[in-house]
Protein backbone atom coordinates (compact mmCIF):
# COMPACT_ATOMS: atom_id res chain seq x y z
CA UNK A 1 0.00 0.00 0.00
CA UNK A 2 1.68 3.25 -1.06
CA UNK A 3 2.04 5.86 1.63
CA UNK A 4 0.42 8.66 -0.32
CA UNK A 5 -3.31 8.12 0.40
CA UNK A 6 -5.64 10.64 2.04
CA UNK A 7 -7.46 10.69 5.39
CA UNK A 8 -10.22 13.13 6.18
CA UNK A 9 -10.83 14.37 9.73
CA UNK A 10 -14.26 12.71 9.52
CA UNK A 11 -12.61 9.38 8.68
CA UNK A 12 -10.30 9.66 11.68
CA UNK A 13 -13.19 10.49 14.03
CA UNK A 14 -15.23 7.59 12.66
CA UNK A 15 -12.35 5.14 13.10
CA UNK A 16 -11.59 6.32 16.65
CA UNK A 17 -15.27 6.05 17.61
CA UNK A 18 -15.51 2.56 16.06
CA UNK A 19 -12.41 1.34 17.92
CA UNK A 20 -13.68 2.85 21.19
CA UNK A 21 -17.04 1.11 20.75
CA UNK A 22 -15.37 -2.23 20.04
CA UNK A 23 -13.16 -1.82 23.12
CA UNK A 24 -16.10 -0.76 25.30
CA UNK A 25 -18.22 -3.68 24.14
CA UNK A 26 -15.34 -6.06 24.76
CA UNK A 27 -14.63 -4.70 28.23
CA UNK A 28 -18.31 -4.83 29.13
CA UNK A 29 -18.69 -8.36 27.82
CA UNK A 30 -15.58 -9.76 29.49
CA UNK A 31 -16.96 -9.99 33.06
CA UNK A 32 -20.25 -11.45 31.86
CA UNK A 33 -18.52 -14.26 30.01
CA UNK A 34 -15.71 -14.66 32.58
CA UNK A 35 -13.25 -14.72 29.67
CA UNK A 36 -9.61 -13.86 30.30
CA UNK A 37 -8.65 -10.33 29.35
CA UNK A 38 -5.18 -8.92 28.79
CA UNK A 39 -3.00 -6.52 26.86
CA UNK A 40 -0.41 -6.87 24.17
CA UNK A 41 2.39 -4.66 22.87
CA UNK A 42 4.20 -5.26 19.60
CA UNK A 43 6.67 -3.80 17.17
CA UNK A 44 8.05 -4.73 13.80
CA UNK A 45 8.01 -3.65 10.21
CA UNK A 46 5.96 -3.57 7.07
CA UNK A 47 8.25 -5.50 4.73
CA UNK A 48 7.12 -3.85 1.48
CA UNK A 49 7.74 -0.24 2.51
CA UNK A 50 10.28 -1.14 5.22
CA UNK A 51 8.48 1.12 7.72
CA UNK A 52 8.78 0.26 11.39
CA UNK A 53 5.74 0.30 13.66
CA UNK A 54 4.71 0.07 17.30
CA UNK A 55 1.35 -1.34 18.29
CA UNK A 56 -0.83 -2.02 21.31
CA UNK A 57 -4.10 -3.82 21.85
CA UNK A 58 -6.52 -5.52 24.18
CA UNK A 59 -6.95 -9.30 24.24
CA UNK A 60 -10.18 -11.11 25.03
CA UNK A 61 -9.88 -14.90 25.31
CA UNK A 62 -12.81 -17.23 24.66
CA UNK A 63 -11.35 -20.73 24.92
CA UNK A 64 -9.05 -21.24 21.94
CA UNK A 65 -10.29 -18.05 20.23
CA UNK A 66 -8.84 -14.63 21.05
CA UNK A 67 -10.30 -11.30 19.87
CA UNK A 68 -7.73 -8.49 19.67
CA UNK A 69 -8.75 -4.87 18.96
CA UNK A 70 -5.46 -3.06 18.32
CA UNK A 71 -3.75 -0.04 16.79
CA UNK A 72 -0.39 0.34 15.04
CA UNK A 73 1.57 3.55 14.46
CA UNK A 74 3.93 3.43 11.46
CA UNK A 75 7.07 5.55 11.47
CA UNK A 76 7.03 7.02 7.96
CA UNK A 77 8.92 9.91 6.42
CA UNK A 78 6.99 13.00 5.32
CA UNK A 79 3.63 12.24 6.90
CA UNK A 80 1.83 9.92 9.25
CA UNK A 81 0.30 6.47 8.95
CA UNK A 82 -1.54 4.21 11.36
CA UNK A 83 -3.92 1.28 11.44
CA UNK A 84 -6.90 0.34 13.59
CA UNK A 85 -7.72 -3.38 13.60
CA UNK A 86 -10.02 -5.97 15.11
CA UNK A 87 -8.28 -9.32 14.72
CA UNK A 88 -9.25 -12.80 15.83
CA UNK A 89 -6.91 -15.74 16.31
CA UNK A 90 -7.48 -19.44 16.87
CA UNK A 91 -4.95 -21.65 18.64
CA UNK A 92 -4.27 -24.42 16.11
CA UNK A 93 -1.44 -26.17 17.95
CA UNK A 94 -1.59 -25.66 21.73
CA UNK A 95 1.51 -27.21 23.29
CA UNK A 96 1.15 -26.10 26.92
CA UNK A 97 4.36 -24.06 27.06
CA UNK A 98 3.80 -22.59 23.58
CA UNK A 99 1.13 -22.33 20.93
CA UNK A 100 0.81 -21.82 17.21
CA UNK A 101 -2.13 -19.75 15.99
CA UNK A 102 -3.81 -18.50 12.83
CA UNK A 103 -6.46 -15.88 12.33
CA UNK A 104 -7.97 -13.03 10.39
CA UNK A 105 -9.30 -9.58 11.03
CA UNK A 106 -10.69 -6.35 9.70
CA UNK A 107 -8.66 -3.15 9.69
CA UNK A 108 -8.55 0.43 8.58
CA UNK A 109 -5.29 1.85 7.18
CA UNK A 110 -4.93 5.65 7.45
CA UNK A 111 -2.25 7.69 5.67
CA UNK A 112 -1.73 11.46 5.79
CA UNK A 113 1.30 12.59 3.75
CA UNK A 114 2.81 16.04 4.20
CA UNK A 115 1.59 18.25 1.37
CA UNK A 116 -0.77 15.62 -0.02
CA UNK A 117 -4.29 14.33 0.33
CA UNK A 118 -5.17 11.97 3.16
CA UNK A 119 -6.75 8.58 2.56
CA UNK A 120 -7.97 5.48 4.36
CA UNK A 121 -8.54 1.95 3.18
CA UNK A 122 -10.47 -0.93 4.68
CA UNK A 123 -8.21 -4.00 4.78
CA UNK A 124 -8.40 -7.69 5.63
CA UNK A 125 -5.66 -9.09 7.88
CA UNK A 126 -4.55 -12.74 7.56
CA UNK A 127 -2.42 -13.80 10.54
CA UNK A 128 -0.10 -16.69 11.49
CA UNK A 129 2.15 -16.77 14.52
CA UNK A 130 3.53 -18.53 17.57
CA UNK A 131 3.70 -17.57 21.24
CA UNK A 132 5.57 -18.78 24.30
CA UNK A 133 3.28 -19.23 27.31
CA UNK A 134 5.84 -20.54 29.83
CA UNK A 135 7.10 -17.11 31.03
CA UNK A 136 5.21 -14.19 32.65
CA UNK A 137 5.62 -11.81 29.69
CA UNK A 138 4.39 -14.13 26.98
CA UNK A 139 6.48 -13.29 23.89
CA UNK A 140 5.10 -13.88 20.42
CA UNK A 141 6.10 -13.49 16.78
CA UNK A 142 3.68 -13.30 13.90
CA UNK A 143 3.25 -12.57 10.23
CA UNK A 144 0.26 -10.58 9.03
CA UNK A 145 -0.66 -10.22 5.40
CA UNK A 146 -2.62 -7.00 4.88
CA UNK A 147 -4.98 -7.52 1.93
CA UNK A 148 -6.00 -4.18 0.46
CA UNK A 149 -6.73 -2.55 -2.86
CA UNK A 150 -3.39 -2.54 -4.69
CA UNK A 151 -0.30 -3.22 -2.59
CA UNK A 152 -0.69 -6.00 -0.02
CA UNK A 153 2.17 -5.66 2.49
CA UNK A 154 3.45 -8.46 4.69
CA UNK A 155 3.96 -7.37 8.30
CA UNK A 156 6.38 -9.04 10.69
CA UNK A 157 5.96 -8.30 14.38
CA UNK A 158 7.27 -9.43 17.73
CA UNK A 159 5.71 -8.55 21.03
CA UNK A 160 4.56 -9.56 24.46
CA UNK A 161 1.17 -10.49 25.90
CA UNK A 162 0.39 -9.70 29.52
Amino acid sequence: MPLTPRVSPTGIRTAVIALALVAALGIGAAPASAAPMGLQASGGWYTESEDFFLGAGLRFGFGTITVIPNAEWLFVDNGSAYTLNVDGTLSVLPLGVANVYAGAGLGWFFVDPDGGDSDNDTVINLIAGAGLDAVPLKPFAQFKWVVADGDDPLVFSIGARF
